[in-house]
């Protein structure tokens, strides 16, 4: 007996504990990576790869440059509408301040100067709406915009608007403590127990006054927050950065349309290359005799144009190769119809306009479609306006009412003049005489208000019944004119 030898013990079976699915680690699930969400470290590793993608798709992608345009048209299109609503105390609005707000505010946005140069933009190039449409463009391309408040800018008004580029605040520049009760993320100052903006860290060029270094050897500038307008969707809530909307479908969009290149490309090789002669065996030779002066008119006929239904006659001996081409495979179009679906799914719009094909749908398919696209359109503009427009209003107002040209609206009731509404672009149906009569319908019952339906259709009833006496008394008083015209002529 083997006294060193250890007596076995039969092994105790596994106790089985059940988890979630998505947690567990085994040979299917191996390559599923762990991720931390969009963190600050995350963001300031990866944004600039990220965002030079896009702005390289932006620039070479036709799907994504359809896309941008969507978001162009979709989220401002003509411009937000501007509605001035101060109150009294009693509540009852101040109608004569609210048109002295309106009107000046719509000469700040569109009005140029003598030389043509614009109130709004501080390079003088774009009005209001030029802007922001820049701007969301950039904000689904870049996944965020910047614009800087120019206080005492040359204009009536004193403040003007400039766009930065997202690539200009420092993204790499982070710091756990800056000595002053605020930590910096990605370039973004902010209180460290807040987490509230303080300032943002811009690069400037090195002969910039306000120049010093982030530590990285690379020179900064640091603008309060109060001076700069930052909008970007957060989808964490640390986020400090924003991160290009397309970044889910960069990969697979940029392999369709190396897909696209490689494709196209096959079928113009085989498009030229039609047929191919070969010579009889052991005298392969020939060629050269049918290249020689003696045989130019039997060259020059294998290797002239063709034209339908010809045929040739080969020397003895001679065949020929038809090669009829693969390319396009008339698989491809199901294909890249189902990568766009997915690619669509991706930045949230509906598939048959961002691929611009509608060969298999009809009214009900895209009117769902259609009714969930122009939802995420609404949700954009309304987080345009609250992180942009808004901020923009509200500088514009403190200015304004510093300046004579207010024409002696106090500054003392700044809170007041401060309510107001912006109202983004709205869509018609292609059927637009059912949602008038359900509009209808619905006032008549006082389920809606006319106010609710006109901003619907992104108009405002008060202006609407405005506008409608204006028309009435000019028609009155054209009648007036021709009666009077009548009894004039009836005279002589």
């Amino acid at each position: 007996m083997n006294i060193f030898k250890k007596k076995r013990t039969a092994a105790k079976p596994a106790i089985q504990i059940r988890s979630f699915a998505a947690a567990q680690i085994n040979r299917l699930l191996s390559g599923w990576k762990m991720d931390g969400g969009f963190t600050a470290c995350e963001v300031s590793s990866n944004l600039g790869i990220i965002r030079g993608r896009s702005r390289e798709m932006a620039k070479d992608s036709a799907y994504f440059k359809r896309w941008l345009q969507l978001i162009s048209i979709n989220v401002v299109g003509e411009g937000f509408t501007f509605k001035s609503t101060p109150h009294d105390l009693s509540g009852e609005l101040d109608t004569s301040a609210a048109k002295i707000i309106e009107k000046h505010w719509w000469r700040f946005c569109n009005t140029r100067d003598v030389s043509g140069a614009t109130f709004f933009d501080a390079t003088g190039r774009k009005t209001a709406t030029e802007m922001d449409r820049l701007n969301a463009k950039t904000w689904a391309r870049d996944g965020e915009f910047f614009v800087h408040i120019m206080r005492g800018a040359p204009n009536p008004y004193g403040i003007a608007f400039r766009v930065l580029r997202p690539d200009l605040c420092d993204h790499t520049y982070n710091c756990s403590d800056t000595g002053r009760g605020t930590i910096i993320h990605c370039g973004v100052e902010m209180n460290k127990v807040s987490r509230k903006p303080v300032a943002y860290w811009f690069h400037v060029p090195p002969t910039d006054p306000y120049c010093i270094s982030n530590g990285y050897g690379k020179p900064v500038a640091s603008i309060p927050a109060r001076d700069i307008i930052h909008c970007f969707t957060q989808e964490d809530e640390d986020q400090p950065r924003g991160i290009p909307h397309a970044h889910a479908i960069l990969s697979k969009l940029k392999m369709l349309d190396e897909f696209d290149i490689a494709e196209l490309t096959a079928a113009r090789d085989e498009a030229c290359s039609v047929r191919t002669y070969y010579a009889p065996k052991g005298d392969e030779e020939a060629i050269a005799d049918l290249t020689s002066n003696e045989n130019a008119d039997a060259a020059n006929a294998l290797t002239a144009e063709k034209e339908p239904g010809q045929s040739e006659v080969l020397p003895l001996g001679w065949r020929q190769e038809v090669h009829t081409p693969q390319h396009p495979n008339r698989e491809v179009a199901n294909f890249k119809n189902s990568m766009l679906r997915d690619i669509a799914s991706g930045v949230g719009v509906e598939y048959a306009n961002f691929a611009n094909n509608w060969s298999a749908v009809n009214y009900s398919s895209v009117r769902a479609g259609t009714i969930s696209e122009r939802d995420m359109w609404r949700t954009m503009q309304d987080d345009m306006i609250s992180q942009c427009k808004v901020p923009m209003f509200l500088a514009w107002l403190e200015s304004f009412l510093t300046y004579a040209i207010s024409g002696g609206l106090p500054k003392e009731k700044f809170e007041k003049f401060t309510e107001h509404e912006f109202r983004g672009r709205r869509w018609g149906w292609v059927d637009p005489m059912k949602d008038m009569r359900a509009a209808e319908l619905a006032v008549a019952h006082g389920w809606k208000t006319n106010t609710q339906v006109a901003s619907e259709i992104g108009q405002d009833f008060d202006d609407n019944v405005e506008e409608i006496r204006r028309e009435e008394a000019t028609v009155k008083g054209t009648q007036l004119e021709a009666k009077q015209m009548e009894a004039a002529n009836a005279t002589v």
